[in-house]
């Protein structure tokens, strides 16, 4: 059986005129891209009037026989044609004028199939026209540098040939790869397949996103000519992207009035660009409203963005998106698709068609697109980015609001604060009384002016248990908390930052509203705490127990990140509010503990910063934890106290080693891991509330003076209360009193039953523990307290924490807690 290289009678031999020399140069140099090469043989079909073409790449180009295939229904070729079509260097489809016509020519040099030198050893054509089979192979392994002429035999098959050797390349995939027939009563009357074997190791380069992206884009895909890809029609790529501005080159076209080598005309309801060296230009710029550029592995497919230059249907210039041009505007450029027909640069084509030679036409072409896009595209998108930056701020989106939203509730604040109405306001900022004319008066003119009163927002680290926001009305400044828990823990959960204004906006509206609505003070501060202690439990909804949290600070001692992620947790399990901060020069985060007020204006709230210290070694130095570093974390941030953790430190038990100086010389807290974790296991069965743990970092810097005041704490002998009868009161309160359990009613309910004298403080530290081991099920709130559950089913909860605490400690854990459940 004969291949499809030997099939057939030779008819005739084929003259081929090439040197190794120049083969090595056209397509080794100068059609370097795989992609490219493959380009060239479509770009054949198209020439040849083809309506439908198939292409087929293997998915495994590394299998061995792997071979690659273009097939099309175009005019095809006869003996002379196979003639003319290795004539290498000189084309003929310019030579007549009514082929032009009929479709715009893109071959024009004669050396489109030296490209696929780099493809394959051997290229395969096999055609019909005129009811004949013909064939011709070229095999680039016969050109070496000695020789300068080939003869290639020029075959005739019968169909019955044709059909077998083609029947592998054809029946090894699925039948629909053809969308037309070579064979049998619906066959078309011409056609040609053209057959890459023995391929080289440069195919593999070949990446199928990318050639579909080629053939798509830089093809002149149109109603009358239908590319098919592995059996899949390619279409014109598009972009699925919303565009704000659209400038059609040549109508009512600013930039090329304006230039003295350019006039503008309309032919046919069509609109061009004519220059001095360059006539014809037409096209247009597609302004987006996002960019274009995708920085993933994604963008590797081909670009959007940029010039796209088309002459006579192909682009010219597919991975040049500036011609040559030094960059643009990248932020304009990156949204922009600028799109150029300008078939009068035909003359000026490289060899490969993959650019414009340098010249005076190219020169003027890339002249009037730097001066339109400059003048015209550049200068609308800052326009119209500034108007919508105007538009999206927060003084004009309130300007925007009605008086009685936005405006008068905030002048009535500062006309009852400054008749001695409001005392202590909670998100407003106290106004100046030595500023009261001059503020009013300006507020006044604001309210009926066009001047929003909230003219700013800036992000700022506030203290420790301030509200989300503060307004300044002196300057209408409004500072957002960004160590506040909804601030730190969900603002990256946004696109942008105007949902998270929005919700500051309205809390500081909320207040000026209740006191224009004549609510009391203590009411409004009520509320508006309430609001704010909401919207921090929710944040901080995902606390989780200490055993769990204790577990996971041993096994994060030498992560650096797991680390910093449990000291986080621990501090939240412990009941502080923290936040992660993280950053060079920054802490890695910072916890508060929210106390309350003992009266309108003072409150028991302190805070600290923290720094975790993860180390592949035993133990670290003093110079590697930085406490000079770390104290001013403290004063940068506002905190009362900072502390660093680590799994140990050299010098931890002697008094005179540089950390135990450094340590309390700096007032800076140095704990173990392991006493960290120590002290999350006994803040529950000890009762360590956050006013205890205050006194550790008031006067422990040391490691060995923490771990011995953790010592003294677990020596401790706390009294138990009655569990089960807290968590009983607690329940039918909740189901039949009208107000919500406070921790007096509590109190008087559980002492009634069984006649102890459990004090308050008593109460609320054991509440207190509860919530440290079970989070999700105690809500504390000032004095207010809940529970979440049944007692039955929080005793069950109970029990499994304790499970998870390890042995040494259950006992202790048992006692305090569990059997006490039961009673």
């Amino acid at each position: 059986m004969k291949s499809i290289e030997t099939c057939g009678n030779v008819v005739d031999s084929i003259d081929v005129k090439i040197s190794y020399r120049i083969i090595e140069l056209f397509s080794g140099g100068l059609y370097s891209s795989p992609n490219k090469a493959f380009e060239e043989l479509v770009c054949n079909s198209y020439d040849a009037f083809a309506d439908e073409v198939a292409v087929y790449v293997p998915p495994d180009l590394n299998v061995d026989g792997a071979y690659i295939w273009v097939c099309d229904n175009g005019e095809s070729m006869d003996q002379q044609g196979l003639k003319d079509l290795w004539n290498i260097g000189q084309s003929l489809k310019r030579n007549n004028e009514f082929v032009d016509k009929k479709r715009l020519q893109i071959g024009r040099f004669g050396i489109g199939k030296l490209a696929t030198y780099i493809l394959a050893h051997k290229l395969t054509y096999i055609c019909k026209k005129n009811g004949k089979f013909l064939a011709t192979t070229m095999d680039y392994g016969d050109i070496t540098a000695n020789v300068e002429k080939l003869q290639l035999d020029e075959r005739e098959i019968t169909e019955e040939e044709v059909q077998m050797v083609l029947a592998p390349y054809l029946s090894s995939s699925n039948t629909n790869l053809l969308p037309f027939d070579l064979f049998g009563d619906n066959a078309v009357e011409t056609w040609t397949f053209s057959l890459l074997t023995e391929l080289k190791p440069k195919v593999h380069d070949i990446k199928e996103g990318r050639l579909r992206w080629v053939l798509s884009t830089a093809l002149p895909l149109n109603p009358g000519f239908s590319l098919h890809y592995n059996g899949n029609l390619i279409e014109s790529s598009k972009i699925k992207r919303p565009i704000r501005k659209t400038w059609i080159i040549g109508e009512d076209d600013q930039t090329a009035e304006e230039l003295d080598f350019a006039s503008i005309r309309q032919e046919n309801g069509d609109f061009f660009v004519d220059f001095d060296n360059l006539t014809g230009v037409n096209g247009k710029i597609e302004l987006y409203e996002d960019s274009l550029v995708d920085r993933s592995k994604s963008n590797e497919l081909g670009r959007s963005h940029g010039i796209f230059l088309i002459v006579r249907g192909r682009l010219v210039n597919i991975d040049d998106p500036l011609l040559g041009m030094p960059a643009f505007s990248h932020g304009p450029f990156n949204r922009s698709r600028i799109e150029i027909h300008a078939d009068g640069l035909d003359d000026n084509l490289t060899s490969t068609r993959e650019s414009i030679k340098e010249s005076l036409p190219l020169d003027q072409l890339k002249a009037y697109l730097k001066k339109k896009f400059n003048n015209e595209v550049k200068k609308y998108h800052f326009e119209e980015q500034n108007r919508l930056s105007k538009e999206q701020s927060i003084s004009y989106r309130l300007s925007q609001t009605s008086l009685t939203l936005s405006k008068r509730p905030l002048y009535t604040f500062a006309e009852k604060f400054y008749d001695g109405a409001i005392v202590n306001p909670i998100l407003i900022e106290k106004p100046p009384l030595d500023k009261k004319e001059v503020l009013l008066e300006e507020l006044k003119r604001d309210v009926s002016g066009e001047e929003s009163i909230i003219k700013n927002i800036e992000w700022s680290i506030l203290g420790s248990g301030d509200p989300i926001g503060k307004l300044d009305l002196t300057n209408g400044n409004l500072k957002i908390n960004l160590l506040h828990p909804y601030i730190a823990n969900y603002s990256d959960s946004y696109k942008d930052t105007l949902p998270v204004q929005f919700v500051a906006i309205t809390e500081v509206l909320t207040e000026a509203h209740l006191y224009e609505l004549g609510v009391d003070e203590s009411i409004a501060n009520t509320i508006m705490r309430r609001r704010d202690n909401t919207l921090r439990r929710l944040s901080l909804s995902d606390r989780e127990g200490a055993p769990a949290v204790a577990q996971m600070l041993r096994e994060a001692q030498v992560d650096s990140t797991g680390l910093e992620d449990a000291v986080h947790r621990a501090f939240l399990s412990l009941g502080f509010e923290s936040t992660k901060i993280g950053g060079p020069g920054k802490p890695d985060g910072k916890a508060d503990a929210v106390l309350g007020y003992i009266n309108e204006t003072m409150h028991n709230n302190y805070s600290l910063t923290y720094d975790a210290k993860s180390t592949s070694k035993e133990k670290i130095t003093a110079g590697t934890a930085r406490i000079s570093s770390i104290k001013r974390h403290q004063t940068d941030y506002n905190a009362d106290y900072s502390v660093v953790i680590a799994i140990d430190y050299e010098g931890r038990n002697d008094p005179n080693s540089a950390i135990s100086k450094e340590s309390k010389q700096q007032k800076v807290t140095i704990m173990t891991v392991q006493d960290l974790s120590r002290l999350l296991l006994l803040s529950v069965p000890k009762q360590i509330g956050l006013l205890k743990i205050r006194d550790l970092f008031e006067t422990c810097h040391t490691p060995a003076e923490v771990t011995e005041w953790i010592d003294s704490v677990e020596s401790e002998e706390i009294t138990i209360g009655p569990i089960g009868d807290i968590l009983e009161a607690i329940y039918d309160l909740q189901l039949n009193d009208t107000e919500p359990p406070e921790f007096a009613a509590v109190r008087l309910k559980v002492n009634s039953i069984n006649g102890n004298s459990l004090s308050k403080k008593e109460l609320q530290s054991l509440i207190e523990s509860l919530k440290v081991l079970v989070p999700g099920f105690i809500d504390i709130e000032g004095e207010r307290v809940g529970i979440q559950g049944t007692p039955s089913r929080i005793q069950r909860v109970i029990n499994h924490a304790i499970g998870s605490v390890p042995s040494d400690l259950q006992k202790m854990y048992l006692s305090a807690f569990s059997s006490k459940v039961e009673n």
